[in-house]
């Protein structure tokens, strides 16, 4: 039997491309509910909590059918249509500067792993430190 060693380095870089992208997804989760049309959702309740603060009388003259997800949510919570703006703008941002985060050490992994030339090189590529990303997302 030949031993193909380009081969099997290939193959390992498309098992830590995978890896990485695994690994990416859930530390995404910290942040966001991962499920399908639920990022739909979210940019949706965005826009909703930006006509609130837009508005001079924290959203009193904003139509609760301009922002139903949003008021109902506030209901559920027992708090103002405004509060509950504000923490979903809070929350928008905090998931901002965690996905800048995610992303900026999902593509240093990538252009490491294109790189790499040796196994042990290829493990690290993917090897990704993401224990300030975890503790920036219990903030």
């Amino acid at each position: 039997m030949r031993f193909d060693h380009r081969a099997d380095l290939s193959q390992l870089k498309t098992q830590m491309m995978a890896e990485i992208d695994h690994q990416v997804a859930v530390v995404r989760a910290l942040f966001v509910t991962l499920i399908p049309g639920q990022e739909a959702v979210y940019s949706i309740k965005r826009q909703e909590a930006l006509l609130i603060v837009a508005d001079l009388q924290q959203g009193a003259n904003v139509p609760d059918g301009e922002t139903p997800n949003l008021t109902a949510e506030a209901a559920d919570d027992s708090v103002s249509r405004f509060e509950k703006a504000v923490e979903i703008l809070t929350r928008d941002q905090h998931w901002a500067t965690g996905a800048q985060m995610i992303e900026s050490r999902r593509r240093s992994a990538k252009a490491a792993l294109a790189v790499a030339t040796t196994a042990p090189d290829i493990r690290a590529a993917a090897a990704i430190d993401w224990r300030d990303v975890r503790a920036y997302a219990q903030t």
